[in-house]
């Protein structure tokens, strides 16, 4: 997916950095981003190499105006059609969509994410405790996992959390063909 997408990102400067062999999922997306905002990154897509999609798909993902935005895949589950992530609904449960077509959500999978500079900013700022390194350019630990009042978050419900509860918004593309692999090749 990512080879085919690179020519669809003529025009914008971008980079690819893996992170390889770190068992702790919030260090190694910590670690990533630390070095995107280092590169001065303004945009940075988290990809999980689980999750496959169109070339396309990437480039709606950067273009979609949000400081977070993301595409949501099914669950590693066979026979079941359920998606990951969790949708804002009115009270009447009706779903919130915009003139685009975008979705909002309360929470979303990190496996095809994209959040910009602006946005780790604003996050950096609410949660300090989530700062550490260097203290004049720290990294910052959005997937932050654990217990919060006696649930337990894994990192991307964790992240979407403390993003709304700082007054963040999550958008979902609609019509995004995601696909969520299994390590036996089975595509959900």
């Amino acid at each position: 997916s990512m080879e085919a997408s690179v020519p669809l990102l003529d025009g914008f400067d971008h980079q690819i950095i893996f992170e390889v062999s770190n068992p702790y999922i919030s260090a190694a997306r910590a670690n990533m981003l630390r070095k995107a905002l280092d590169a001065s990154a303004d945009i940075v897509v988290f990809l999980d190499h689980d999750v496959s999609f169109e070339p396309k798909d990437l480039l709606k993902l950067i273009q979609t105006p949000d400081p977070v935005a993301a595409g949501l895949y099914r669950y590693k589950k066979p026979g079941e059609e359920e998606y990951m992530g969790g949708l804002d609904t009115d009270a009447d449960g009706t779903v919130k969509v915009r003139d685009d077509g975008c979705i909002k959500a309360l929470r979303v999978p990190a496996g095809f994410l994209k959040v910009t500079r602006e946005a780790v900013a604003k996050f950096a700022k609410a949660y300090p405790h989530l700062l550490y390194g260097d203290p004049l350019n720290p990294s910052v630990d959005l997937f932050n996992h654990g217990a919060h009042e006696g649930v337990w978050w894994g990192e991307d419900y964790a992240f979407a959390r403390r993003w709304t509860a700082v007054g963040g918004e999550f958008w979902l593309l609609p019509e995004l063909q995601l696909t969520h692999h299994s390590d036996d090749g089975t595509a959900y």
